[in-house]
């Protein structure tokens, strides 16, 4: 049933936008007649500290993001430079071990957050995504929760 769903949701679902302050604009395509379906809200916002955009995916239902995830969401952000100390704790030590250094060296330069979406499939903690501003298509992500970097993983793209 959920494949049927999301097919008919997508042919003939409206688009809504839902407001969040200090944020943007989040929009989803919804089908009003499935009030039990779970749906993803999409935003893209520019964080301070970067020029550029990052993606970010909320869990929610036809009429709105989940409330509890915007405002986990809003102290993810509120923390931000919190996680970022973390990560520059980590990343050198992370990037010997993986014969990466020359790549995660200067991150905080060479790095942004690219997309911020909620950690599939316990929805507990955010799966952060760091992409190069470059043309390179390096990356790193992790889980943040509980004030804490999870699940590091560096990438070098090809």
């Amino acid at each position: 049933m959920g494949i049927f769903k999301t097919l008919v949701n997508d042919l003939v679902g409206i688009e809504k936008e839902y407001a969040v302050k200090d944020l943007g604009i989040f929009t989803c395509k919804v089908c009003n007649w499935w009030k039990d379906k779970q749906y993803t809200w999409g935003g893209t916002v520019r964080l301070p500290f970067y020029s550029e955009e990052t993606v970010i995916l909320l869990e929610g239902d036809a009429s709105a993001p989940f409330a509890q995830q915007l405002l986990e969401l809003q102290t993810l952000l509120q923390n931000w430079k919190s996680m970022i100390t973390r990560l520059d704790s980590m990343l050198p030590n992370e990037s010997r071990l993986a014969h990466k250094e020359e790549i995660y060296v200067s991150w905080q330069d060479t790095f942004y957050p690219e997309a911020i979406n909620p950690a599939i499939p316990t929805s507990d903690g955010w799966e952060i995504t760091f992409a190069r501003k470059d043309d390179l298509k390096d990356y790193f992500d992790f889980i943040w929760k509980n004030n804490t970097v999870r699940e590091l993983t560096l990438e070098v793209g090809a």
